[in-house]
């Protein structure tokens, strides 16, 4: 009401709510703009699910992916005869457990896997072998091999490393049969698999270690993340908030 009990005009009313609504909007359109240009979080992005597969572990027991539901996994692809780049990338997956290790991680909710390019000489016995050279940690690295057309289609189909037997250039004095003298040239890869089997990045080259882990930490944060944020991943997922 107002002077002399007559009501307030309606058009005022919807002149008041406008200018409300008007104001909500512009904040929720300036909230959003913070968010864009501050990226509140980082993600990393989803590229593809990651292989399927059956191979036999160190302990010469089947191993397959499943086996890995709920971890996250690095993966590296290796053979244990290399004498150059090899070892580098044994030593740099210890360095990253080593890392994962400090931070709690290693195991629960993260695994590293190393796969072999070369199952005919790298036995579940080699590996083992290979593995205790690196004091790689028994239950939290992984190392396979297996039948060679299913590590062919796996590590070089699915995986897309690429790797080529070739002769050896330099054979080594140990007395094996000369089908067995043979060296790899092939690509330096890790790839990163989070807990619901699909690929979040892949590494070509040597590690950078400090981004590596810093990813790792990424994807386990998303993992462990409370309902409450779920809304806050999908939108950086949907606009790109990526390292």
């Amino acid at each position: 009401m107002i002077n002399g009990g007559h009501p307030a005009p309606a058009g005022g009313n919807r002149h008041a709510a406008v200018k409300i609504t008007g104001a909500v909007l512009v904040g929720v359109v300036l909230i959003i703009l913070a968010m864009v240009i501050a990226r509140p979080i980082r993600v990393l992005p989803y590229q593809a699910p990651a292989p399927i597969y059956t191979l036999i572990d160190q302990h010469g027991e089947p191993f397959n992916s499943g086996d890995l539901q709920s971890s996250v996994v690095l993966y590296s692809f290796i053979y244990t005869h290399c004498t150059t780049v090899c070892p580098a990338i044994t030593a740099q997956m210890k360095q990253v457990a080593l890392r994962l290790e400090e931070d709690g991680l290693l195991g629960n909710p993260v695994k590293l896997v190393t796969v072999t390019f070369d199952p005919a000489r790298d036995t579940p016995q080699r590996l083992t072998e290979y593995a205790a050279q690196f004091d790689a940690p028994p239950d939290d690295w992984v190392w396979l091999t297996g039948n060679p057309t299913e590590i062919k289609k796996l590590v070089g189909g699915e995986f897309g490393v690429y790797f080529e037997q070739v002769a050896a250039e330099n054979p080594t004095s140990d007395p094996a049969p000369a089908e067995e003298a043979y060296d790899f040239v092939h690509a330096t890869v890790y790839v990163l698999v989070d807990d619901e089997g699909v690929i979040r990045s892949e590494y070509l080259g040597m590690m950078d270690i400090d981004r590596t882990v810093r990813d790792i930490r990424r994807v386990v944060n998303e993992e462990r993340s409370p309902a409450a944020l779920s809304p806050l991943y999908r939108a950086a997922h949907l606009l790109r908030w990526y390292p």
